[in-house]
């Protein structure tokens, strides 16, 4: 299994939420329901803030940080390859696209989780401040998609 670099894994991560965003905001375009519409549109528009978010991190982190060499686990943990069976967010109820969309969050979070215990120090620190931005961000999605349920 080859090795890459927290540098690339950031980037993958941006990566994974640039896609999730492009889906979402392609089925809010698709979807007929009006609250689907508008779950979907915020969900988007959050996805693309945690992409910057996201690459704010890689931008602070030192060299040493980025530079660490960590297992491939896209594979095993891979976040996005249940959007890659083109998953009809457009066609599905606000519920399923929250259960959905906080599932894929779920499994970045695990990546990051288990490549906490195998890095050291500042690598360290760089994967708990992602883990603490993936949880906190998770945590406000699924308190604004609540509110809608409300309305």
């Amino acid at each position: 299994m080859p090795n890459r670099t927290l540098h690339e894994l950031v980037l993958w991560t941006q990566d994974f939420h640039r896609e999730m965003a492009d889906r979402l905001q392609l089925a809010a375009k698709q979807t007929r329901n009006e609250r689907s519409h508008m779950l979907l549109e915020y969900l988007a528009g959050h996805e693309r803030q945690l992409e910057d978010l996201v690459s704010r991190f890689g931008d602070k982190a030192t060299a040493t940080a980025l530079n660490t060499w960590v297992s491939d686990y896209e594979e095993q943990f891979h976040p996005s390859s249940h959007d890659r069976r083109d998953h009809p967010y457009a066609d599905m109820s606000t519920a399923e696209i929250m259960n959905e969309v906080q599932e894929q969050h779920r499994r970045v979070i695990a990546l990051y989780d288990h490549l906490e215990d195998f890095v050291q120090a500042s690598a360290r620190d760089l994967v708990k401040h992602v883990i603490e931005l993936e949880e906190q961000e998770l945590l406000r999605i699924v308190q604004s998609a609540n509110r809608l349920e409300d309305i």
